[in-house]
């Protein structure tokens, strides 16, 4: 994993591009919302199933309590984990 130091200060983990690139649909990811969205709580982990993949990033079903069924695109530098799916 790599380090990245968020526009906010915190400091932040993501993924390698290698492991962005063994992303295929069906896995679940962990991820944080990008700082220029200004996220209220920016160390929040939201979770996803993911449903496509692109170039740089994912497009995953939410699976956070009251944003169940929602879709969101995420770029690869936003996510912390993968878990991979069956």
């Amino acid at each position: 994993m790599t380090w990245q130091r968020a526009q906010s200060g915190v400091e932040r983990t993501c993924i390698s591009r290698e492991i962005f690139q063994s992303i295929i649909v069906g896995d679940f990811i962990t991820y944080l919302l990008a700082p220029d969205l200004l996220p209220s709580n920016p160390l929040r982990e939201w979770h996803g199933r993911v449903e496509q993949v692109n170039v740089e990033e994912v497009r995953v079903s939410l699976l956070d309590e009251g944003y169940i069924g929602l879709t969101e695109q995420v770029n690869w530098q936003e996510i912390i984990s993968v878990s991979k799916g069956r």
